[in-house]
């Protein structure tokens, strides 16, 4: 019971932490906010997942991998991502730092072939702070400055299940979609001839229920080579979501705050399309293993209130590898596992017909370690890359993450024996 409680207070300090603001790239704008490239148990990896399966980790983003756990163990997962960027334009450069794809969940076996999942997780981020200073058009003794703020985005809270059916794994998560997005802008002439500043905010609300199937196929060729393919997918589903937008004049002298427009969407829609996740892994002499993945969403059936944003599909190709010397070794480095992986992505980003285009390398380990009633996996995977570009005057941003999971199952359904 306290193991219970200490897990249900672990998920309201996340829930608490998501729920506040972090700012940071100015892509994040566009959509549901910035999508994650590279998150979950195999960061390191380059964030593979569709085919990985093993009785260490939670892939909570292929459910068919529940199978693959221990059968009398409860497994508990958290993990978050520190992130450092450096971003930069052809005239102006600066940095942030920010913490996001938090994520606590946990699994076990509910009878025979039957096991569950369930957790919440941060499914986008949405944070910018950005400030334009442009002369005005016609009159280069004026000019105008726009600050253009946004925080927020998507969580997820799920449940799964998965079945084994012969060699053949099934599973679904049941997921709760939420999340508020609220953008702010200030628009400011220079010099005053009012004596006015105009300010907006529009807040949009969504959440709806979200179906991720999955499945995995394990095979063998010979003692020594061992496979896996696998797929996970949800189809298109709309979010209902509700709109408001104010708009106010504020005084310069007196800070006092005029009404102009105050406008509401309600009982509307923001579209969440279709996403499919496909891979294969191979295990050689149950040291070495190596994995692919390819991601794919249909961002062109992208829409918000009825109205489709023109994105392209997303697109990404993802693989890595890992060593693991000894499984069962005497020493805590044999027992390790070595990570390390690249991935690339085309978003649905496309600003003055340029791709918006990320780029990674990663490295990392887990390392098991051995108590007495619980096993406990450190994961520690630091993720390298650079999203956008320069060209046609956009935005550059050169990143470091360092990727932190925590996972540990503990003996909770063994029966004691009597002799």
């Amino acid at each position: 019971m306290r193991k219970l409680l200490g897990c249900i207070i672990i998920l309201l300090i996340t829930i608490n932490t998501w729920a506040q603001n972090n700012s940071g790239t100015p892509y994040s704008k566009e959509g549901f906010g910035l999508l994650p490239d590279n998150y979950g148990a195999f960061t390191g990896m380059g964030g593979v997942s569709a085919a990985m399966r093993d009785n260490y980790n939670i892939n909570f983003l292929n459910p068919a991998s529940y199978t693959a756990l221990d059968s009398v163990r409860f497994y508990f997962q958290s993990g978050i991502t520190g992130e450092y960027v450096d971003i930069s334009t052809n005239k102006m450069h600066t940095n942030y730092k920010v913490a996001q794809n938090g994520e606590v969940v946990m699994a076990f076996r509910i009878y025979k072939k039957l096991f569950a999942s369930f957790g919440i997780l941060q499914r986008s981020n949405r944070g910018f702070d950005v400030l334009y200073n442009n002369d005005v058009r016609g009159d280069y003794s004026m000019r105008y400055i726009q600050h253009i703020e946004g925080e927020g985005g998507l969580n997820e809270v799920y449940l799964g299940a998965a079945y084994q059916l012969g060699r053949l794994s099934l599973g679904v998560n049941m997921s709760y979609l939420f999340g508020r997005i609220d953008d702010r802008l200030t628009l400011v002439l220079q010099p005053a001839t009012s004596g006015y500043y105009m300010k907006t905010q529009t807040v949009t609300q969504m959440g709806s229920a979200l179906f991720t199937l999955g499945a995995q196929l394990p095979f063998s060729i010979g003692k020594k080579n061992k496979f896996v393919v696998g797929t996970s997918f949800n189809f298109g589903t709309p979010l209902h979501a509700n709109q408001t937008f104010v708009s106010y004049k504020i005084s310069n002298t007196t800070s006092s705050m005029i009404p102009v427009d105050n406008d509401a969407l309600e009982n509307s829609s923001v579209f969440y399309p279709f996403r499919i996740v496909t891979g294969l892994s191979y295990q050689r002499n149950q040291k070495w293993l190596f994995a692919g993945d390819y991601t794919f969403q249909n961002m062109s059936q992208y829409e918000e209130f009825h109205t489709n944003k023109e994105y392209q599909n997303y697109h990404k190709i993802a693989i890595g590898a890992y060593l693991q010397p000894n499984e069962v070794g005497r020493y805590w480095w044999q027992r390790n596992k070595y990570m390390a992986g690249t991935y690339f992505t085309r978003s649905h980003l496309n600003f003055n017909s340029t791709d918006i285009n990320t780029y990674g390398l990663t490295v990392g380990t887990q390392m098991p370690l051995r108590l007495a009633r619980q096993e406990l996996m450190l994961g520690v995977a630091v993720d390298l890359g650079m999203r956008g570009t320069h060209r046609n005057n956009q935005i550059l941003e050169k990143y470091a993450k360092l990727r932190i999971n925590i996972a540990f199952k503990e003996i909770w359904f063994m029966k004691a024996k009597i002799h």
